[in-house]
C-alpha cells in the first residue's frame, strides 16, 4: 500500500481530483471521489480507474510466501455476502473440504461465493484446460443457440450435447453405493456408430413412463414387460400378451420336430388304445391337459411339434384304413365275381 501511495504522490496534482478517498498505511488521506492511474479523466462511477495503452498487466498482485495465499475479495453492504478469488502458494497444505484430493490448495486458483453465479452479458461461456500446449474446451455454453456442450469444441446440437472428440466415450452416473470407479455405476456409451445403455452393477435395469415401471431387465438378463415376475426358466415375460403380424420360432435340432412319427420303428397307438386313454384322461395322449397349460403355459415350438405329431398319426391311421378299405373292396370284387360265375 505504501508503494501505491508513493505512486499517487508522484502523479501531477492536476491528474488527481480533489478529495480522493485513498489512504496510505499511515492513514494519510488523498482527497477526491475517483482516482485515475494512467488517465487524468477517471470514470466518474468508478473509484479507481487503471488505464494503459500497451500490452501487459493493469493490476499485479504478488505474495512471495510459498505457504501463503493472495486474495481478491468483493463485498457489498452485507459483509457476509462476498465473492473471493484466491491464488494459493505452491506449498500450502490441505485442500477444499470434501474434495481435497481433487482440489488441493497448493497452486490452486479458487473462486468462492455464497450466492448464485450469473453471466448476464452476451457471449459464450466456456471452461477449458491447457494440455501439451493445446487448449481443450470441456464445457461450452453457446450464447446463440442457448445450448450446453460437454467434452468437445463442436457447437452443441441439442439442449445438452456430449460432443466428445474421442471415437468412444461414456456418460457415467455413480453414487455412494455403487462406488466411483470405471467398472461402477450406470453408463450411456457411444462407440463409433454403436450405442449402449449399461448397468455395470449386480442389479437390474428398469424403463418407465408416466412415473410407472414398464420394463425391467434383471441382473441375470431376464426381461419382464409389465408388473410381473419372470417365471423360472424363461428369458422374457410379457403381461397382457403380444400382438404381432408375424412370429417365427426356431428349433435347435430336427429332433425337436415330429417327423419321428414316420420312422419305421415308431410305435403307433391303435385307435382303441387312443379311445381308452381319452376316456380315462379326457385329453389326447402326449398333449398337456388344460390344467397343465394354465399352470405351466405353452411352448409354441414344442406344442406345434406335438400337434403335428397327432396330425401325422391321424394320417397314418387314415392310410392304414384306406389300405384296409382297398383290400376289402378287392375281396368284395372277388366275391362278386365268384357269385357271378356260380350263377351261370
Amino acid at each position: 500500500m505504501k508503494r501505491l501511495f508513493s505512486l499517487f504522490c508522484l502523479l501531477p496534482l492536476g491528474y488527481l481530483p480533489c478529495s480522493a478517498q485513498l489512504f496510505s498505511s499511515g492513514n494519510n488521506l488523498i482527497a477526491g471521489n475517483t482516482v485515475g492511474i494512467g488517465t487524468n479523466t477517471p470514470n466518474a462511477s468508478t473509484m479507481l480507474h487503471i488505464r494503459r495503452t500497451t500490452s501487459g498487466s493493469s493490476l499485479f498482485m504478488e505474495n512471495t510466501n510459498a505457504t501463503g495465499s493472495n486474495t481478491f475479495r468483493m463485498l457489498n453492504d452485507n459483509a457476509n455476502n462476498f465473492a473471493t478469488f484466491t491464488k494459493y502458494g505452491s506449498a500450502v497444505t490441505g485442500g477444499y473440504t470434501g474434495i481435497s484430493t481433487l482440489y488441493p490448495f497448493a497452486n490452486c486458483l479458487g473462486f468462492g461465493n455464497n450466492g448464485p453465479f450469473l453471466n448476464a452479458g452476451a457471449g459464450n461461456i466456456g471452461f477449458a484446460i491447457t494440455k501439451n500446449n493445446t487448449n481443450k474446451l470441456k464445457i461450452h455454453i453457446d450464447w446463440t443457440t442457448e445450448r450446453v456442450g460437454i467434452g468437445g469444441n463442436a457447437v452443441p446440437a441439442a439442449s445438452v450435447h456430449v460432443n466428445s472428440s474421442l471415437a468412444a466415450d461414456t456418460i457415467k452416473i455413480t453414487n455412494a453405493t455403487t462406488g466411483h470407479g470405471a467398472a461402477d455405476g450406470f453408463d450411456l456409451m457411444n462407440t463409433g456408430n454403436e450405442a449402449y445403455v449399461f448397468n455395470r452393477e449386480n442389479g437390474g435395469l428398469t424403463f418407465g413412463t408416466n412415473n410407472t415401471s414398464r420394463m425391467s431387465i434383471t441382473n441375470s438378463g431376464l426381461v419382464t414387460i409389465g408388473s410381473v415376475t419372470t417365471p423360472a426358466g424363461y428369458k422374457l415375460y410379457v403381461e397382457g400378451g403380444i400382438l404381432s403380424e408375424k412370429v417365427k420360432v426356431a428349433l435347435k435340432t430336427s429332433a425337436n420336430w415330429a417327423d419321428y412319427v414316420f420312422a419305421d420303428d415308431y410305435k403307433l397307438a391303435s385307435l382303441p388304445e387312443v379311445a381308452a386313454y381319452i376316456r380315462e384322461h379326457r385329453h389326447l395322449p402326449g398333449i398337456p391337459s388344460a390344467d397343465e397349460v394354465v399352470d405351466q403355459g405353452l411352448d409354441l415350438a414344442e406344442m406345434d411339434a406335438k400337434l403335428l405329431g397327432k396330425v401325422e398319426e391321424l394320417t397314418l391311421h387314415l392310410i392304414r384304413m384306406q389300405e384296409e378299405l382297398d383290400a376289402l373292396k378287392q375281396k368284395n370284387a372277388q366275391l362278386e365275381q365268384t357269385l357271378s360265375d356260380l350263377n351261370k
